[in-house]
């Protein structure tokens, strides 16, 4: 099994540091854009999208950072990062279309400057609250859901972000990123 990434990006960072964290027997190759690695043939082939993250798996080809994470999860049941029933799949599905849906466009507005009050996610982050309430983690113990929410809120921009009157958020964000994977992801700056 082979991830292909570029750990600076919150979609790869989040992939990347959960396959690090439970030391998932996967082989994580850094792609080159200096050398336009992600436009070759043989990349296309992987993820006719031309992006990463990109797993390969034998000859499975997976692309889309909340489906790679589910599938190693699913792969590796040991992480127990995904519930086995239906509700505590739907709950994980749920937050996962959330951050796809709701958190990132609202990052990325602010980050394109067609939005430039970071306030705007500000109702998200209540929502995180609410949900974090009387909880380490989203679901209660560590998920895929944590990866892929958090990843967005370590940014530069997250940090940004004014969690004053969320707490519960703020405390989850750094405990998030003192997880080893996150850590071991961590970018330094130049």
């Amino acid at each position: 099994m082979r991830l292909y990434t570029f750990t600076i990006t919150p979609n790869n960072r989040k992939v990347e540091a959960f396959v690090r964290h439970f030391d998932l027997d996967v082989d994580i190759h850094l792609v080159s854009f200096k050398d336009k690695e992600t436009q070759s043939p043989a990349f296309l082939a992987i993820n006719p999208m031309g992006k990463v993250p990109a797993l390969t798996d034998g000859d499975f080809r997976l692309w889309e950072s909340n489906a790679i994470l589910t599938y190693l999860a699913t792969k590796f049941p040991q992480t127990g990062a995904l519930p086995a029933d239906a509700r505590g799949r739907a709950d994980v599905d749920r937050w996962l279309h959330w951050q796809s849906c709701h958190l990132i466009p609202a990052i990325g507005a602010l980050k394109t400057g067609t939005e430039t009050d970071v306030a705007t996610v500000t109702p998200l982050l209540r929502i995180l609250e609410q949900q974090l309430a009387g909880r380490d983690y989203m679901l209660g113990t560590l998920t895929v859901v944590d990866f892929a929410i958090s990843a967005y809120l370590m940014t530069k921009l997250g940090r940004q972000l004014d969690y004053s009157a969320c707490p519960h958020v703020a405390a989850w964000v750094e405990r998030m990123g003192g997880l080893k994977g996150f850590v071991a992801t961590q970018v330094k700056a130049l």
